[in-house]
């Protein structure tokens, strides 16, 4: 196997626990569709979060004293939708944005072939930005919403499928909990419409974090491109010196990608490679 397979294969790989919860929470609901004993309805994610956003910036504006800004809207964002969202939260110089919107495309997919070709195109960037996409989408199913450019992005996929499977969970009668669990359900649309509102008002902060945020980066594709230039001698050396495990002569990207990430300068801050 090629070793721009192998890649693609450990990233999905590294994915699969998420990837699997998604497929059984769609297995799930799809089963409570269908079964006529589940006679109980929960109000669509729209209907409540449209009456519930007006009331969460009123409470935002007599609390903290800003007023969310009139522009500020919700989307209500399929999975796969979410997903590439979350690409757009990682920030990168221009020449790098396609890459990585092409790279969470690929994963929201789950397309092998189309990650082993960003592999081949620029193993750098792939590098760099293949550690967000482990970070960012492996916590999907804990993410209710995020907010992005005067848009907060609501999970619908979790947070439609949820109360319905919870409540299901319980068994019957049905009707016995739907009250608390949807109860849960309206308060955790409220957390999270409340808490994404409050991001919005620090617009100011986003920005300057972003400006950051974009530089680490491109020092970190520079590293890259350095450690995928050394000869095998000094990749060998650095290797041994830092104490890495060892990794086959037949994998010499592999083996430069073990030294970038022992290198990367965020593994001094936060270890992004779990």
């Amino acid at each position: 196997m090629r070793e721009s397979d192998e890649f693609a294969e450990a990233l999905l790989a590294q994915l699969s626990v998420e990837i699997n919860e998604e497929k059984e929470i769609s297995e799930l609901a799809s089963k409570i569709n269908d079964d006529a004993s589940f006679n109980v309805k929960f109000l669509n994610i729209e209907q409540i979060c449209e009456e519930i956003f007006p009331k969460m910036a009123q409470k935002v504006n007599e609390f903290i004293g800003i007023k969310i800004s009139p522009h500020l809207k919700l989307e209500y964002s399929k999975l796969n939708e979410f997903k590439k969202m979350k690409g757009k939260k990682v920030f990168a110089k221009n020449d790098a944005r396609l890459f990585v919107d092409e790279l969470f495309d690929a994963i929201s997919k789950e397309s092998l072939e189309k990650i082993v070709t960003l592999v081949k195109k620029d193993t750098e960037k792939y590098l760099v930005y293949s550690t967000y996409a482990k970070s960012y989408i492996s916590k999907i199913s804990t993410t209710y919403g995020d907010y992005l450019d005067s848009v907060i992005y609501l999970n619908k996929f979790i947070l439609s499928n949820y109360p319905q499977i919870i409540l299901y969970k319980q068994g019957t009668p049905y009707e016995k909990n739907f009250e608390l669990v949807n109860s849960g359900y309206r308060g955790a649309l409220k957390m999270t419409i409340l808490e994404e509102q409050i991001h919005s008002i620090q617009e100011n902060l986003f920005e300057v974090n972003k400006i950051a945020v974009i530089e680490v980066n491109s020092i970190n594709e520079e590293l890259a491109k350095i450690i995928l230039g050394l000869d095998d001698e000094i990749v060998a050396k650095l290797s041994e010196y830092l104490k890495l495990d060892p990794i086959p002569d037949d994998f010499p990207i592999a083996k430069r990608a073990n030294l970038f990430f022992m290198l990367n300068p965020d593994n001094f801050i936060v270890d992004v490679r779990s």
